[in-house]
């Protein structure tokens, strides 16, 4: 995956997601998000100094954070923002004042947490924000509205089909075995290519990914027939991750005591627009913890794969197998 990967500027890997998966979205197999794999990152190795793991039997979900191997290198200094510390209103206002400096974002997350200290406890802030915004080399075209998945319902699209030749430079077909399986490139002003995969596997979105280099046909060409057909696509979510809470932390007094993210997201004519929060609260215990309960056409099953520039890892990916996040 090495020549994908030290050229594109983004990774967002999207496959769209059904109803009950959208609520599960904290498995982390239908989206890999940057900002809570940066958080998990700085607890490893500021809080716990290893791998983290939990008394009792680990949910497969550290074994997917433990796994991934994004880190901050994969991504551009100008596009996040993290930091640990000690619990504190201080350090709330120090978080506030930071992110608005940078981004001129203010954060509704923030207040999800109780930010009166417990002297009784060691408490630790570990909070991430990571913002994107991307535009296609040139603005596609608006096309008819399709159904998704062969469904009732109409859903926006856009695309290219017809005037091919203006679009040489900014679709950039990957592979293509059949109507079932292929995958694009779409350049961007800023250097980063949005990578649209079409597959049914329901394989983690993230692992998909290294999977592509070995499928490119570099001979392939955006043909003058060729159509380009993707759904405008719409997420806006916070994910909990209450499977993590409440468990202590293997060789160390610390649980996680809350855990969670917003991540929004847009896909349409235009380019593409991510903003991800993510915020998590560490403690010691203060009781013993209850052991845990033992053409291309993008009309169906899909990934979008945004990756940065020169890096080497995703920082974000989402399945879509479903309407959910489409636009009608």
């Amino acid at each position: 995956m090495k020549k994908i990967l030290t050229t594109i500027f983004l990774l967002i890997s999207l496959v769209i997601v059904n109803s009950a998966q959208a609520s599960e979205l904290y498995n982390r197999n239908d989206i890999f998000t940057p900002s809570f794999q940066l958080l998990w990152n700085d607890l490893k190795e500021k809080i716990a100094t290893q791998k983290i793991n939990f008394y009792g039997k680990d949910p497969y979900l550290v074994y997917v954070l433990n796994s991934n191997p994004f880190t901050i290198e994969d991504v551009s200094e100008n596009s996040y923002y993290k930091i640990v510390a000690p619990k504190s209103f201080e350090l709330k206002a120090k978080i506030i004042r930071e992110i608005f400096d940078k981004f001129e974002y203010k954060s509704t997350l923030l207040e999800e947490i109780d930010w009166n200290p417990d002297p009784k406890k060691e408490e630790y802030i570990l909070y991430a924000l990571f913002i994107k915004n991307i535009e296609f080399l040139k603005e596609m075209q608006v096309l008819e509205e399709m159904p998704f998945k062969g469904s009732s319902i109409l859903y926006d699209y856009f695309g290219v089909v017809e005037n091919q030749r203006d679009f040489k430079d900014t679709i950039v077909p990957l592979y293509y075995y059949n109507e079932k399986e292929f995958a694009v490139s779409l350049n961007t002003k800023e250097g980063d290519r949005v990578v649209l995969y079409r597959t049914n596997s329901n394989e983690n979105v993230f692992d998909l990914y290294s999977k592509l280099d070995r499928k490119v046909n570099k001979k392939l060409k955006f043909g003058t027939h060729d159509e380009l057909r993707v759904p405008f696509i719409n997420l806006d979510e916070r994910i909990s991750y209450d499977i993590l809470c409440n468990r202590r932390i293997f060789n160390t007094d610390y649980i996680i005591s809350k855990a969670i993210e917003d991540v929004k997201f847009t896909l349409d004519n235009k380019g593409a627009s991510l903003k991800n929060e993510a915020i998590m609260q560490v403690e010691t215990m203060s009781i013993a913890p209850t052991l845990p309960k033992k053409v291309y056409n993008f009309d169906n099953d899909f990934i979008i794969y945004l990756i940065e520039k020169d890096k080497n890892y995703p920082y974000f990916a989402l399945r879509i197998s479903d309407f959910k996040y489409l636009v009608k």
